[in-house]
C-alpha cells in the first residue's frame, strides 16, 4: 500500500493489532469513501453508528461476530455489509485485507 495511515483499533479487546488504511476515493461532499484496509491479529469492537459499510476480503481471513454471538466467517472473495448501527466485533487470527466502501447515513 502506498502511504498508508497506520494505527490501532479504537475499541481493542485482545491482541496488539495494527491497522493500515489507504483511502482511495472520497465523494458526495465527504459522505462516501472507499479504500483498502489491513489488520494484523487481534480482536476489536466495531460500531458503525452513522454509516453503512460494504467490504470485500482480498487476503487472509477473519470473523465478524454479531452482538447475539452469530459468527460470520470471511475468507478471500467474500463480501459483506455492516448495517448502520452495527455493534459487534472483529476477530482476526493472523491477517486480513479488505476493500471497503462507506456511506454516511446522517
Amino acid at each position: 500500500m502506498v502511504n498508508p495511515t497506520v494505527g490501532k483499533p479504537r475499541r481493542p479487546m485482545e491482541g496488539d493489532t495494527v491497522h493500515r488504511t489507504v483511502t482511495a476515493f472520497e465523494g458526495n461532499q465527504g459522505r462516501a469513501s472507499s479504500g483498502i484496509w489491513e489488520s494484523t491479529a487481534g480482536k476489536f469492537r466495531s460500531d458503525t453508528t452513522g454509516y453503512i459499510e460494504f467490504g470485500y476480503i482480498l487476503e487472509g481471513s477473519c470473523r465478524i461476530v454479531d452482538p447475539d454471538g452469530t459468527v460470520h466467517n470471511l475468507n478471500v472473495g467474500d463480501a459483506f455489509v455492516m448495517p448502520e448501527g452495527f455493534k459487534g466485533h472483529w476477530e482476526v487470527d493472523e491477517y486480513a485485507k479488505k476493500v471497503w466502501f462507506i456511506s454516511e447515513t446522517n
